[in-house]
């Protein structure tokens, strides 16, 4: 790999990391013949990606672009047949790809290695993907201006936050590279099909904290959260901050209030968890409200 620009420094390698295992394939991953420019373009790009459990699929991806020291986040509300998820990686077209080591037999994992053939597939283990180490990377990284506003963003997207730890402790210790304080560009990209609300617009309307009292739960957040498993908060937080603007879903949750709100019965069933799986496949459009 090439060098870091200017704002970011290389370190020793470190003998604290290695990689589970990788597979590779020495075809071309686009199918396309390469050239200077499809080559020097994808060269530098390394991508972390994990996924939800149940029956809707949300995929986390964190890219990192070793030669001009800039991230994109990406946290993405998928199908079965992730056409979200590979349309998003053959748009930046990363060299190495890092999965859990759990991921191993996962479906996603299989879509990813039919579709980029010629792409370096890692395997690292489940402890680097930690949420409050995406956090603390935004905090030390990234540029001051655009530290809040990440910050607030990644906290309503676990699976994305949790990438792009991931992905920069493997660049840091595998890779023996090590970015500078503040010299990380680093972006959010909303999911096709949802909106981006801009940090002054989140504190304004007071979406996730009360303005006056930080531990006050006079927010909208607040007042809607009767969540009861322990992703419904984070999912939550990802809808009030990326709403959907997609006809279809807004029109199946609708549909599931109306039920849970006139048929006594069901509400409490999916209440006390006891139906909920069967209730979904029942109507499976409400799938990306699984964990609410």
């Amino acid at each position: 790999m090439s060098r870091l620009s200017s704002r970011a420094s290389s370190i020793a390698p470190s003998r604290s990391f290695t990689p589970l295992s990788r597979q590779s394939s020495t075809r071309n991953r686009t199918g396309m013949p390469t050239t200077t420019a499809t080559s020097v373009a994808s060269q530098d790009i390394v991508c972390a990606i994990s996924e939800s459990r149940g029956v809707s699929s949300t995929v986390g991806l964190a890219f990192v672009n070793l030669s001009t020291a800039e991230v994109v986040l990406c946290q993405i509300c998928d199908s079965q047949s992730y056409a979200k998820t590979l349309t998003k990686i053959s748009v930046f077209e990363p060299t190495e790809i890092l999965f859990m080591s759990t991921a191993k037999d996962s479906k996603l994992h299989q879509f990813i290695q039919a579709n980029f053939t010629g792409t370096l597939l890692t395997f690292l283990d489940r402890r680097y993907w930690a949420e409050k180490t995406g956090h603390d990377y935004v905090e030390r990284l990234a540029f001051v201006e655009d530290a809040d506003s990440i910050k607030i963003t990644l906290g309503g997207n676990y699976y994305a936050a949790c990438c792009f730890a991931a992905v920069l402790k493997y660049v840091e210790l595998e890779l023996s590279r090590i970015f500078t304080s503040h010299s990380l560009r680093i972006r959010f990209e909303p999911s096709q099909g949802s909106m981006s609300i801009d940090l002054s617009t989140i504190v304004s309307l007071e979406l996730i904290q009360n303005l006056n009292d930080t531990k006050s739960k006079d927010s909208l957040f607040g007042l809607l959260n009767e969540t009861l498993t322990p992703m419904g908060p984070r999912l939550l937080r990802a809808n009030i901050l990326q709403p959907s603007t997609e006809e279809s879903i807004l029109v199946g949750r609708y549909e599931a209030v109306e039920d849970l709100s006139t048929k006594e019965e069901m509400f409490v069933s999916v209440r006390q968890g006891e139906s909920m799986q069967s209730y979904l496949w029942r109507k499976p459009i409400k799938a990306v409200d699984t964990q609410l």
